[in-house]
């Protein structure tokens, strides 16, 4: 399905805490191997390292770090979401890869847990889960 594309990954990174935004890097992560090891796709996520360098809760910072990672984005092919959850910041990234008409799939979302599914438009995503902001 995605073997040999170029792959960005859409995760949450905000949280509450720095432990949690810390794991959040981690899943980012997890989800880069994870969805290279089943899918055989090259894949992206800057938020996985960005914020060893820009502090997410600094505006200027946070619309650098946004910026890169559309920079990333505009690179691949497709764009995977991963979780159950939809940030702001992924909302954002979500909205411009559709709109650029991107592939959007998701991998363990709300319909079928652990899986990966194609995603055909926005509104299959916004009607799926909440957004936080």
């Amino acid at each position: 399905m995605l073997g040999g594309w170029k792959a960005y990954i859409c995760s949450p990174l905000s949280a509450a805490t720095k432990k949690e935004i810390l794991h959040n890097m981690d899943m980012a992560r997890f989800y880069m191997e994870k969805m290279e090891e089943l899918y055989h796709c090259r894949c992206f996520a800057s938020h996985a390292y960005l914020p060893l360098m820009l502090d997410d809760t600094i505006p200027e910072e946070r619309m650098l770090a946004l910026r890169i990672g559309k920079e990333l984005m505009a690179l691949c092919d497709a764009v995977i979401i991963c979780g159950r959850r939809i940030s702001s910041g992924m909302e954002g990234e979500i909205r411009e890869a559709f709109s650029k008409g991107m592939e959007v799939y998701w991998y363990d979302g709300p319909a079928k847990p652990f899986e990966i599914m194609r995603m055909k438009d926005w509104r299959d995503v916004e009607h799926a889960v909440q957004i936080c902001t």
